[in-house]
C-alpha cells in the first residue's frame, strides 16, 4: 500500500512554483540524494552538465533543499532522479521486460525473491513495463553497480542514478498504430519513508556477481574496493583525498552532508589495517581540505544556488 506522504495534494504551494521540484524536496527530506533530468528524458539536465574541475551528472546530486528553486525554479517540468549507492543509502534493483528478457522472473529464480513488495520494498513501475525494487545499503556501506548481472536484471548502486515518480519520458512507436506516448514512472507499492534494508546475502551476490558490464565511474569502482580493504599504503593521503571530495560532491558540503560523506570515510580508516605514520590530525587535514576543494567548486560553478543556500533564497 502507498502512504499518503508521497501524495503532493492539488493545489500544493510549492507544485505552483517549483513544478516536479515538489517531490524532489520530499524525496530530500527522506534523506535522498536528487538530481534533474532532462524533459522527457534519463539524461541529466543540462544545468548539472560538468564544469573544468568539477565533475557533473549524479555527482551533483544532493540532498540540500536550496537546488530545488536554483533548478526546479527555472525548469518546472525537468524530470527528477534519486542518486544511489552510499550518496542515498539506496542499491535498486532494476527488473526488465524488453528485448524477450523477463527481469523479473530471472531474479525471482536467482534470489527466491518473488513479491518484493510483500516483504516491504518500495517498488517502481517503469515505462517499459519493468520495475524498480528499493532497499537501503547500511550506513557506510557502498556497492558496485551492476549491468545484466543475470538477464534482465541490472544493479543500480555506486555512482549510479534511476528516474523517479513522477518523471515521465517520452516513448515513440507504442502500440500496433505506432505514434508515441508519454510513460511514466510510478509508486505501484511500498513508500520511500520506510525503506527496508537489503539483504546480506544480496549484497554478497551482488559484490560477487560481475554481470556484464560495469555502472558508475573509477571512483566508485574505487570506493567499492577501498571501502573492503582500506586505504593503501604510500596512497593513504592521496586515495583519502580523492574518495572525500568524490563522497562531498554527492553528498553536498551541508552539515547533513558533511555527516554523511563522515559514516562512508570512518568506514574506509576502518578497513585500513595499517595507519602507522597515518594519524588523526593528518586524515582531518585531508579531509578538510577536500572540502574546502568542492566548497570551492560549487562557488565556481553554481554562483546561483550558493547564493539560495546562504541567503536563504
Amino acid at each position: 500500500m502507498k502512504h499518503d506522504c508521497m501524495i503532493v495534494p492539488r493545489g500544493d504551494p510549492l507544485v505552483q512554483a517549483y513544478g516536479l521540484g515538489a517531490m524532489a524536496l520530499r524525496y530530500q527530506a527522506l534523506g535522498l540524494a536528487v538530481l534533474p533530468l532532462a524533459f522527457g528524458s534519463k539524461r541529466p539536465h543540462k544545468v548539472f552538465e560538468a564544469a573544468p574541475g568539477h565533475p557533473g551528472g549524479v555527482a551533483l546530486a544532493t540532498m540540500d533543499p536550496a537546488m530545488v528553486p536554483w533548478c526546479w525554479g527555472r525548469y518546472p517540468m525537468a524530470g527528477v532522479g534519486i542518486a544511489t549507492g552510499p550518496a542515498s543509502r539506496l542499491v535498486v534493483v532494476d527488473l526488465d521486460v524488453r528485448h524477450g528478457e523477463d527481469g523479473p522472473a530471472n531474479f525471482a529464480r536467482q534470489s527466491g525473491i518473488r513479491d518484493p513488495a510483500a516483504m516491504g520494498y518500495p517498488v517502481v513501475a517503469t515505462p517499459s513495463g519493468g520495475w524498480h525494487v528499493y532497499m537501503r545499503l547500511p550506513a557506510g556501506r557502498t556497492l558496485p553497480g551492476r549491468t545484466s548481472i543475470v538477464p534482465g536484471v541490472d544493479i543500480k548502486a555506486g555512482g549510479g542514478y534511476v528516474a523517479a515518480p513522477p518523471t515521465h519520458l517520452w516513448y515513440a512507436s507504442v502500440g500496433p498504430e505506432g505514434g508515441g506516448a508519454w510513460l511514466g514512472y510510478r509508486l505501484a507499492s511500498g513508500c520511500f519513508c520506510t525503506i527496508p534494508g537489503a539483504p546480506p546475502w544480496l549484497m554478497a551476490w551482488i559484490e560477487a556477481t560481475p554481470g556484464t558490464g560495469q555502472e558508475g565511474n573509477g571512483d566508485d569502482t574505487d570506493l567499492a574496493a577501498i571501502a573492503e580493504h582500506g586505504l593503501e599504503k604510500g596512497q593513504r593521503n592521496t586515495q583519502l583525498h580523492r574518495l572525500a571530495c568524490s563522497l562531498f560532491a554527492r553528498m553536498g558540503t551541508t552539515p547533513a552532508g558533511q555527516s554523511a560523506v563522515r559514516a562512508v570515510l570512518d568506514g574506509v580508516l576502518a578497513a585500513t589495517a595499517d595507519r602507522s605514520g597515518f594519524g588523526r590530525a593528518e586524515i582531518e587535514r585531508t579531509i578538510a581540505s577536500a572540502l574546502r576543494f568542492v566548497q570551492q567548486a560549487e562557488e565556481a560553478r553554481m554562483p546561483e544556488w550558493r547564493e539560495w543556500r546562504d541567503f536563504g533564497g
